[in-house]
């Protein structure tokens, strides 16, 4: 390809993923699934050219972005797709496993989207991970004041009103771990939707990932949830929500996703899913079990005990090898 042919293509990449931004910006209904389309054509640019081009692609649809949206959209599709996008097309160039591609595509979304919390805190002045909690309960106390208005009882309010403040109250502190998830959602449906849009166009590919029925976790994962029980005890000892505290509930919520992946893989397994041999239900009564199973809270803390069980046992393995015998 020849240089200024290059230059052409990666800047018109840019200009589509600007328009699929715009697209997901103005349009309510559909813009969700153009929100998705958005880091496609910028995989496509870190696939097919060089970083020099992809990332002078890249400002370019920043610099159309600022100017149809101004400087904070501009910023959000930077470092909310701009990065993620170019990194997974970097990636996979020089990553033969999808699972490192995505190990490393989630530390760039994570750290991307850090970048964008310390840009917004410093001109908004808030801060995600030390909110204000006057101001918070002050806020509760608004939005339960206004149902209490519209003739609803205070009496069946006020058991929802101190859940839903203590909820408030432990916001700030997991919020690490919701930033880690979202980090980590975003990079998955990025590579899916980008992995689709390249097998329709043809031509060069992301690496595959396993199934889904295939997901298995290290059992060394089970040390990091031991070393989140001992955090959470000494810190327990230094008062409420100490750094010990803190470190410890994360660490353990996000060891506790894992578990539940873990545990609604096996499902998918048995229940037929991906490349499983087992015949169950079709598609649909099978993502509905999921639901359920992440839903309903029993369910949800069984999955997880199925997902240590299993990460100890593998089950998949293990029930094979009876079925052959």
């Amino acid at each position: 390809m020849t240089p200024t042919r290059s230059l052409v293509e990666s800047s018109l990449l840019a200009g589509l993923a600007v328009i699929l931004f715009l697209a997901a910006h103005f349009l309510p209904f559909v813009g969700a699934a153009f929100s998705l389309l958005t880091p496609a054509p910028l995989v496509i640019l870190g696939l097919r050219h060089d970083l020099k081009k992809a990332a002078l692609g890249l400002a370019i649809g920043t610099m159309l972005t600022a100017v149809f949206l101004g400087p904070l959209s501009s910023l959000f599709f930077l470092l909310g797709f701009g990065v993620l996008g170019i990194g997974l097309g970097f990636l996979a160039r020089r990553c033969s496993s999808g699972v490192e591609v995505m190990l490393f595509g989630i530390l760039l979304s994570l750290g991307s989207k850090l970048l964008l919390m310390v840009i917004a805190a410093r001109v908004t002045g808030i801060n995600p991970f030390q909110l204000d909690g006057a101001e918070m309960q002050a806020m509760v106390d608004r939005i339960f004041g206004f149902y209490e208005s519209t003739g609803m009882s205070r009496e069946s309010l006020s058991a929802v009103k101190e859940q839903f403040s203590q909820a408030i109250r432990v916001l700030p502190v997991i919020f690490p771990t919701i930033l880690c998830m979202s980090a980590a959602l975003d990079c998955y449906l990025s590579y899916i939707a980008s992995s689709f849009v390249l097998k329709r166009i043809g031509g060069t590919s992301l690496p595959p990932l396993p199934p889904f029925s295939r997901w298995r976790f290290p059992k060394s994962v089970f040390g990091a949830l031991l070393v989140s029980v001992l955090l959470s005890a000494f810190g327990a000892r230094g008062g409420e929500w100490n750094m010990a505290m803190r470190i410890g509930t994360n660490v353990r919520m996000l060891v506790n996703f894992l578990f539940l992946f873990q545990g609604l893989s096996l499902y998918w397994y048995y229940l037929g899913g991906g490349d499983s041999p087992h015949r169950g239900p079709g598609r649909f009564f099978r993502t509905v079990a999921i639901i359920v199973a992440v839903l309903v809270p029993m369910l949800s803390t069984a999955t997880v005990m199925v997902g240590i069980a299993d990460m100890w046992l593998d089950f998949r393995t293990r029930f094979r090898r009876n079925d052959e015998r």
